[in-house]
């Protein structure tokens, strides 16, 4: 009885509340202010349907984009560290290499590092080299890390040798201070970061080194080391307020690669048939194909060593080298647009190809909140207005476009007709085709990435019908008819 009697003392609150609204839908800004905040909340992206949206169309068409137009290879040479280099160095005990598994010992990483910042073969060293293991904290079965420091203090006193940046983590995984303080204060480039989703960051903050200061990830700094070796001028990347990079994924144009137009409507059909509900998946090509120059660890050792130079580049001519572990026990996977599950040292090459191919004009994402905010207000104003809510006579019915009425008057069908409705498809088709296609210019020619345009052309038909509707039963007079 308590709980019927504590109802009943809301229900003239809850009427006098449901008066003042359906006084309040009388006026036209009243219901203008519901429009509005219904469209600021659908913009906002609750549900996240709108960026997944986003990211996918921006995905198929950075494939568009890599297809179309391959690339030769960039300086920067990537080597892995996979099982089989591993067990072939360690050779049952008669190889150089310690450890016959992962993790290595500290002394068979400082051998590495040792054998590539030094000239070999007759050739220079690297300009630098990122070497994207972690040594988060000191592992006593790895041996002595601070025979590691001591490697790493040599390389860097030695003027031939190539400058060593070691992988720092970020904010939230980073080197303990023990780590640091054995090492002796290695040089480090940020390699873990959040907030920027699939983004990838130029400056990030390094936890546990310089108080969380802002400090370049990989690809910035082997970029700023590759232009001090070019004398490039590159010190626009030294800025700390620099929007983060929407990475492209490239393709070189060698025979064995699937560059061109086969790949493309390959991709096209695919699209298609998913759109029609049905399966298909891409086909990737072989990470073989990144514009890098890709080699084993094992490869650089033995009587025929691969050059560690990419092949294309001169002798002297400046490169640099990203060092990291292949093995899919470890889970240092990122996924890929174009080549699907690759190592995370890839991630960073991938980065440093975009700034090595785009410079400061590399791909940004930018929001366009306030664009569809500003734009969906303009929609609902003119929606109002052909309504007639703010003293205007309702005008839209005896306003159609002059293709519409021609139809009108050549079939002699009414609203309804099956070509009215089949011509409204087409022309929404036609215009969202046009967006996309311009989405298209704005990403390949003006290198932007605009985050939540999809949003906004899904949601203006259906904020018309919403306020179109709403208002032909709020608006007196009003005698036009709208389908």
């Amino acid at each position: 009885m308590n709980v019927f009697y504590d109802i009943s003392r809301w229900i003239p609150s809850i009427k006098r509340i449901d008066s003042y609204i359906r006084w309040g839908l009388t006026k036209p800004l009243f219901r203008a202010a519901m429009y509005i905040a219904f469209a600021f909340w659908s913009i906002n992206d609750p549900m996240g349907l709108s960026s997944a949206a986003d990211r996918a169309l921006s995905n198929q068409l950075g494939r568009f984009r890599a297809f179309m137009q391959p690339i030769s290879t960039a300086p920067i040479t990537v080597v892995n560290i996979d099982y089989p280099s591993i067990t072939g160095l360690h050779n049952r005990g008669d190889g150089w290499m310690v450890a016959d598994d992962w993790p290595l010992t500290y002394a068979d990483h400082g051998r590495i590092l040792r054998d590539l910042a030094m000239p070999r073969h007759g050739e220079s060293a690297p300009a630098a080299i990122f070497y994207d293991i972690l040594f988060e904290r000191p592992r006593v079965t790895s041996g002595n890390l601070g025979s590691l420091g001591r490697t790493l203090s040599r390389l860097k006193e030695n003027h031939n040798a190539a400058r060593i940046y070691l992988a720092g983590g970020g904010s939230f995984l980073s080197m303990s201070k023990q780590s640091l303080v054995q090492l002796n204060n290695p040089s480090l480039a940020v390699s873990a970061w959040e907030g920027v989703g699939d983004n990838y960051p130029l400056q990030a903050q390094l936890s546990n080194v310089f108080g969380s200061k802002m400090t370049g990830s990989a690809a910035s700094i082997l970029y700023q080391e590759l232009c001090r070796a070019r004398h490039d001028d590159c010190r626009w990347i030294q800025s700390t307020d620099l929007p983060p990079l929407s990475p492209q994924w490239y393709i070189t144009g060698n025979s064995d690669c699937p560059a061109g137009k086969s790949s493309i409507w390959h991709d096209v059909k695919t699209v298609i048939m998913r759109l029609a509900a049905f399966s298909a998946s891409l086909e990737n090509p072989p990470s073989s194909c990144m514009p890098v120059h890709q080699v084993r660890l094992s490869q650089l050792y033995g009587d025929q060593p691969v050059s560690l130079r990419p092949p294309h580049i001169r002798l002297g001519e400046p490169y640099v080298v990203l060092v990291g572990n292949v093995m899919p026990s470890l889970n240092d996977y990122v996924e890929s647009t174009l080549y699907g599950q690759i190592a995370g040292v890839y991630l960073h090459a991938n980065a440093l190809i975009n700034l090595v191919n785009q410079g400061d004009q590399y791909i940004k994402e930018r929001d366009v909140f306030w664009f569809s905010l500003f734009t969906l207000l303009v929609t609902i104003y003119l929606c109002m207005w052909f309504r007639g809510a703010f003293g205007n006579d309702g005008w839209f019915g005896r306003r159609r476009i002059w293709l519409v009425n021609a139809i009108i008057k050549v079939d002699g069908v009414g609203h309804g007709s099956l070509i009215i409705k089949a011509f409204k498809s087409m022309f929404i088709a036609v215009f969202y085709a046009a967006a996309v296609i311009a989405g298209y210019i704005i990403f390949t020619m003006f290198n932007e990435h605009p985050q939540g345009w999809l949003v906004l052309l899904a949601f203006i038909p259906f904020l018309k019908e919403v306020v179109l509707s709403g208002e032909s039963r709020y608006v007196q007079g009003n005698e036009d008819s709208y389908e």
